[in-house]
């Protein structure tokens, strides 16, 4: 049977306006909204080479995968973090730009005369690995542990150095909370980096660092330095003989470091907890986990929300740190 023609007009029409409604009904998935991007781009901090830098890279490569995108790492270091920070927020709100930083950004929090609010003008997306520092010594520091180490220390009062990677570094407070804490007075020497530091401390002009864990494990794989204690609540897969400082009863040092990824402020929520649920899932992958073991970290993950929690929670650590020292960072 045939129709007149206006009634195959009208129900192609109506055929029409159905499927219209149906789409309008679909809710628009986060990942649509990065259709527009032509690349993904991780800012990071520090040079390259570094586990924050190899890390990034190693995300940044699933993710590329994932999004079938190009996804750019591009190292922007110096002015303790300010010039990446600055980079992304130079560029537009819409999700294709993001900053890949290590626990670090929780001392932003104590910085005077930043050129932005750390915690306002960045929104935590999601921790895609842990990567606790370790304290490590030059092997002629007669302490094999570190209980005889805070021993060595007190019986030497001012006498024990500990190098940092610069004034208001996570090695620099790291060492004032253990003087606070086990009631030492070590010395702080700070180096404009860490390869002066490193090298300062194998050549046994200072005696002790904290190092992340990419660093630290060749050097005491090859007997270059001593491993004593890792930071954090738990020991590590990669160093199991090493005390926790939370295990040690140093609880202000319980916390491990991390690496992670944050989106400028005005991204919408829905292509951030998108982005956080690739994150997670790049994290889970049996390669990254692997991979991830080899820079000394464990890959983990969360959700933006457990995300800002964990960097308040840092943030307000340092802050006591630096209030309890009377310290001013600039």
């Amino acid at each position: 049977m045939k129709f007149p023609r206006t009634n195959r007009v009208a129900r192609l029409l109506g055929y029409a306006l159905v499927a219209l409604a149906a789409l309008a009904a679909t809710p628009v998935r986060a990942a649509d909204g990065l259709a527009h991007c032509t690349t993904i781009r991780f800012y990071v901090p520090y040079a390259a080479g570094g586990g924050t830098d190899v890390s990034a890279r190693l995300i940044a490569a699933k993710l590329g995968t994932d999004l079938k995108l190009p996804v750019i790492v591009e190292n922007r270091p110096g002015a303790k973090s300010v010039i990446a920070y600055q980079a992304l927020l130079r560029d537009p709100a819409d999700g294709c730009s993001y900053l890949y930083d290590n626990s670090s950004h929780s001392l932003q929090s104590v910085y005077k005369g930043l050129p932005y609010d750390p915690a306002k003008d960045f929104k935590p997306v999601a921790m895609v690995a842990q990567a606790p520092n370790v304290f490590v010594v030059n092997p002629s520091v007669p302490a094999k542990t570190m209980q005889e180490f805070i021993a060595y220390a007190k019986a030497n009062p001012g006498k024990v150095t500990y190098a940092s990677f610069g004034i208001g570094s996570t090695s620099h407070l790291s060492g004032e909370v253990l003087n606070s804490t086990a009631g030492l007075t070590m010395v702080h020497v700070p180096y404009r980096g860490s390869a002066p530091a490193v090298a300062d401390l194998m050549g046994g002009t200072v005696q002790a660092i904290f190092l992340d864990p990419l660093t630290a494990q060749p050097l005491m794989d090859s007997g270059k330095v001593r491993g004593l204690a890792v930071v954090g609540s738990q020991r590590t897969a990669t160093a199991p003989n090493l005390p926790s400082m939370a295990e040690l009863g140093i609880d202000d040092l319980s916390v491990p470091g991390w690496w992670g990824v944050f989106a400028k402020q005005g991204v919408s929520d829905a292509i951030v907890n998108d982005m956080a649920d690739r994150l997670r899932r790049i994290a889970s992958d049996p390669e990254v986990k692997q991979k991830m073991a080899q820079l000394g970290a464990q890959a983990y993950s969360d959700t933006p929300q457990q995300f800002a929690g964990t960097i308040a929670k840092d943030s307000a650590r340092w802050q006591k740190v630096v209030r309890d020292r009377n310290l001013v960072l600039e």
